[in-house]
């Protein structure tokens, strides 16, 4: 099953969805909600350190769940922590600066924004991924076209089957007649 649309691009320029989140937003940290501010600071640290976090749109009430280490196909980590690219702790005293891929309703897109440590709020983007839709738009393909070929195979075996049993049936026929 593929996990992109065809013509990324198009969705996205065209969704309203996607037409509010590529402005800034404001967002917020979403987890451990009955947790004391205290607690929730010390988990999201812990969450984005290991890699991962909860974050919500507070405009649209969109949820998203951003990985910032890379897995492999079947969840193994590809990388122990994430890059200072993906998690940024130093840049701006006070906040972390987050990036990450994403395929959000089938679309590529890069998660850009910002947490504010003290109030676990602060403002983010959704950008269309265009080097990611190109890998992902190439992985649909090959699927595809093999889904194409497999079904191509059974087609072919099934004809196969169906002339060999008419065969069968001719010759029984003839056999019984004679």
């Amino acid at each position: 099953m593929p996990r992109v649309v065809h013509d990324q691009k198009t969705k996205y320029e065209g969704d309203e969805l996607f037409k509010k989140l590529c402005q800034e937003h404001d967002i917020r940290y979403t987890a451990v909600r009955d947790k004391s501010i205290e607690e929730r600071r010390e988990r999201f640290t812990e969450d984005v350190k290991q890699g991962h976090t909860q974050i919500t749109f507070v405009s649209t009430g969109t949820n998203i769940s951003l990985q910032f280490v890379a897995r492999g196909l079947y969840g193994d980590k590809l990388q122990s922590a994430p890059s200072k690219e993906q998690v940024d702790f130093d840049r701006e005293s006070g906040k972390v600066h987050l990036a990450a891929s994403l395929i959000l309703n089938g679309v590529c897109v890069k998660f850009v924004g910002w947490i504010d440590m003290d109030t676990l709020n602060g403002k983010a983007q959704l950008l269309f991924d265009e080097e990611r839709a190109k890998k992902e738009d190439k992985l649909m393909k090959e699927s595809i076209e093999l889904a194409q070929e497999k079904q191509r195979q059974f087609d072919e075996r099934l004809w196969k089957e169906q002339q060999t049993r008419k065969m069968n049936e001719g010759a029984l026929a003839q056999s019984g007649t004679s």
